[in-house]
């Protein structure tokens, strides 16, 4: 009987793929010539053309892997936007284990037109650099050389990855606008993937045909006389080849509330499901958050930390025996104590004593430290791992460890489940606002579960004002209250601004006014109180807008659609009441009262002005309710905004009688 070791190497019989006019090294005149994008003229650059084609192949080390060569050409129009000739190539390679990604075979040439002749500019092998930026990712980069206005630069590079159960995703948005993204896959039809379009909603020509592959191996035995046999085999493969292109992309481009750039651009995505050799019963490869919980509560550096809260017993039996005061003090006692590096990421090996005694470390060292000591005084807590804004949002069915960038702590008490972050010395059950991204995964010793990041998160002001006219002035008091987020922002501007600068930003909202006794109140969370007076013609029209600090008076957003949804960290609540006396032998024209709603009770804008006598008296209340909008529910939130913007902006007209 032979033991066959298959050591598979791949001869393609097949020559595949949509030709296209753009080919690596023959850039033409007319692209030097270029003069601005045609489906996007305000561009400074845009993207010729990008190419990819990924092929299988066998590694006599490492196994199944795949090679992706990419190939990408970029103009360069009327001036050269920052960092656009500076490339940086970012691969897995984690300095355990042995799957890894690898960059190689870089060749990039820079094109100008010089006295109606090309030139042409090489890069250089010494002009690439490899750094490594954490324990798991490297950089490879480099600088086109001699980029000025226009320019045409290309560059290829092959991507060499052993990665197989999550192919390398193919972008086809950039933030530069692309005249044409092919993407070509050949997948042997021994592997069965999930192919999924994500993102920003793109049309894409997909061309799909069969074609033959043969993987030849090598295989040896050993006989009962202890001969070694070796050979070779042939194991043919109707594999799929899959071309894709989208023609005309648009930018992406910052918009209002637009949360985590990774999960926007018009992308493919690749999950493999299962593996079937021929002779071989199928192997289902997919994780699961099951298996995904199970496998780092059994690492030493995440789930085995759990029980290192030994060293505060002393400390512990100081504490309350109340649970949610128990909890509050042993949070308290742990921020205070701690300064965060700026590190993140849901692993350390310094949890407990280690971390306590050198009273500073990364979010996992602070945050595992807090589950620990939670647990060690008798209290059920567990790690919620998540992703932070701007990080992405990770796949709610096939987890990836790259996934998670922090691990916050969730106790439980008698009012519920509360989730804490040591690193931020914020308030108990307050998380910083870079958490408040979807969902975080609970890891529990039973299997773990989602639990929502942005649970009743607010950021609420109230402001009441009181206008006044002496003689021919016009005075005004405000006294404002700020609550959840927007007292913590508040807090955190000041300090990091100064108190003189965050002055600055509230007078900047009375530019016709002069401002007088602005007291910030930090006593009892973050108040203001501060006096405006402006000089009026006792005799003349007074046009008074009486709205001016604290609630929606611009609608930020402008344009008529949106492809990316609209993500607000928290719900938003204003209320602003105004009082206004009307002086002696002064008539006012009012505006209307008015009510705004959102479909589904998503949000709710009230304007109600009411006189009574000489005594004006009105009240704008805004609330958000609802925080994630698609893009088909923008145009009602863009209305809502404009309507609340325009009716906020009106003004009372006091005339003398």
């Amino acid at each position: 009987m032979k033991s066959l070791t298959l050591l598979f190497l791949v001869l393609s019989l097949h020559a595949f793929g949509q030709k296209s006019n753009i080919k690596f090294g023959k850039v033409t005149e007319e692209e030097l010539t270029l003069t601005e994008c045609a489906f996007y003229p305000e561009a400074n650059s845009m993207v010729l053309g990008e190419f990819g084609t990924l092929n299988f192949m066998y590694n006599n080390d490492k196994g199944w892997s795949y090679n992706l060569v990419v190939h990408r050409r970029i103009k360069v129009f009327n001036k050269l936007d920052k960092d656009i000739a500076n490339i940086k190539l970012r691969v897995y390679d984690p300095l355990k284990g042995n799957s890894k990604e690898e960059i190689g075979a870089i060749k990039a040439f820079t094109y100008n037109l010089v006295d109606g002749k090309i030139e042409k500019t090489k890069l250089t092998n010494s002009e690439e650099y490899t750094t490594r930026i954490n324990d798991y990712r490297m950089e490879t980069s480099f600088a086109m050389p001699d980029v000025r206005e226009g320019s045409v630069f290309e560059y290829q590079y092959t991507l060499s990855s052993d990665l197989i159960s999550t192919l390398s995703a193919w972008h086809f948005q950039d933030d530069l606008p692309v005249e044409i993204s092919e993407f070509r896959y050949t997948i042997p039809e021994f592997f069965k993937y999930t192919v999924s379009q994500v993102g920003s909603f793109v049309v894409l020509d997909r061309k799909e045909e069969n074609v033959n592959e043969t993987f030849t191996y090598r295989w040896e035995s050993v006989g009962a006389g202890g001969n070694v046999e070796r050979g070779t085999g042939s194991l043919p493969s109707v594999s799929v080849h899959t071309t894709q292109t989208g023609h005309n992309l648009l930018p992406l481009q910052d918009e209002p509330f637009m949360n985590n750039k990774p999960n926007v651009p018009a992308r493919l995505e690749f999950q493999l499901m299962s593996i079937h050799m021929p002779n071989r019963p199928i192997k289902m490869v997919a994780g699961n958050y099951e298996d995904f919980n199970k496998n780092i509560m059994d690492w030493t550096s995440f789930g085995k930390t759990l029980n290192n809260g030994n060293f505060a017993k002393d400390k512990i039996s100081t504490l309350s025996e109340d649970p949610t005061t128990r909890a509050k003090e042993i949070y308290t006692w742990l921020a205070n104590h701690f300064s965060h590096n700026d590190v993140f990421g849901f692993t350390s090996d310094r949890v407990g004593r280690s971390a306590f005694n050198d009273g500073q470390g990364s979010v996992a060292d602070i945050n595992l430290t807090l589950v620990a000591v939670y647990r060690e005084a008798g209290l059920e807590a567990y790690p919620v791992i998540l992703s932070t804004r701007g990080h992405g949002i990770p796949h709610p069915i096939y987890p990836n460890y790259e996934d998670y960038n922090y691990v916050i702590a969730a106790v439980k008490t008698p009012e519920g489940t509360v989730l804490t972050d040591g690193a931020s010395k914020l308030p108990f059950g307050m998380l910083p606002t870079r958490c408040l991204n979807n969902r975080g995964w609970m890891a529990t010793e039973n299997g773990g579960s989602w639990i929502d990041l942005k649970n009743d998160a607010s950021h609420s002001i109230t402001v009441i004002s009181q206008f006044d006219f002496e003689e021919e002035k016009l005075n005004s008091q405000y006294s404002v209250k700020m609550d959840g987020y927007a007292e913590t922002e508040a807090h955190s501007n000041v300090k990091s601004g100064g108190q003189e600068h965050y002055n600055e930003s509230i007078t900047s909202h009375f530019s016709e006014w002069e401002m007088d006794s602005l007291k910030i109140d930090t006593e009892t969370g973050f108040n203001l109180n501060f006096a405006v007076a402006k000089d009026i013609d006792d005799n003349a029209t007074v046009y008074l807008q009486p709205i001016s600090y604290g609630m929606v008076t611009e609608n930020p957003f402008k344009r008529e659609e949106r492809l990316t949804p609209v993500d607000f960290p928290y719900q938003i609540n204003r209320r602003v009441i105004v009082k206004i006396a009307v002086p002696e032998g002064f008539s006012a024209e009012l505006p209307e009262s008015t009510i705004v709603t959102l479909p589904n009770n998503g949000g709710k804008f009230i304007y109600s002005i009411n006189q009574i006598g000489s005594n004006i008296q009105i009240m704008s209340m805004f609330k958000l309710n609802q925080l994630d909008f698609s893009p088909d529910e923008y145009p009602y939130l863009k209305q809502f905004y404009q309507l609340v913007a325009e009716k906020n902006n009106e003004i009372i007209v006091l005339k003398k009688s």
